[in-house]
């Protein structure tokens, strides 16, 4: 008998993950005990699992700049933040900058998404450890 193309409670387009939303589709993708054990898995719930896999890695890449901007924020340092970022200082700031760029430049209820002051903050300390880098100094000291 075959199963229906929602396997499992599992949606198997990116439309239909997107709509069951992420936080719902990522406590799903951990509870791994509801998946097919491996070997006993047919197409939909291999469809399943790269529609789960694709909405959740589009939903993290467009907010994790967020994380970057308050960590900053809150006195991390950039070398710190592009560790835990999983790249350079550079690519970290690039993250960064394309989506604060587009937050202080909208206005949400009459307040921009991100302050000026709050932009220069930040980018003034992935300026200042580029610089350090450049310099060939230690950041750390």
């Amino acid at each position: 008998m075959r199963r229906p193309e929602v396997g499992h409670g599992m949606p198997v387009t990116f439309d239909q993950a997107e709509d069951v939303g992420a936080y719902a589709l990522a406590a799903r993708w951990a509870d791994r005990m509801s998946w097919p054990f491996p070997g006993h898995e047919d197409a939909s719930d291999h469809l399943a699992e790269l529609a789960c896999m694709s909405v959740l890695a589009r939903w993290l890449t467009r907010w994790q700049p967020i994380p970057i901007h308050r960590a900053v924020l809150a006195g991390a340092k950039p070398e710190s933040v592009a560790a835990a970022f999983g790249g350079s200082v550079a690519e970290a700031f690039g993250c960064w900058r394309e989506w604060a760029t587009g937050q202080r430049d909208s206005v949400i209820c009459g307040r921009p998404g991100v302050t000026a002051e709050d932009y220069e903050t930040v980018a003034a300390a992935f300026a200042a450890a580029s610089a350090t880098a450049a310099s060939g100094g230690d950041a750390a000291c």
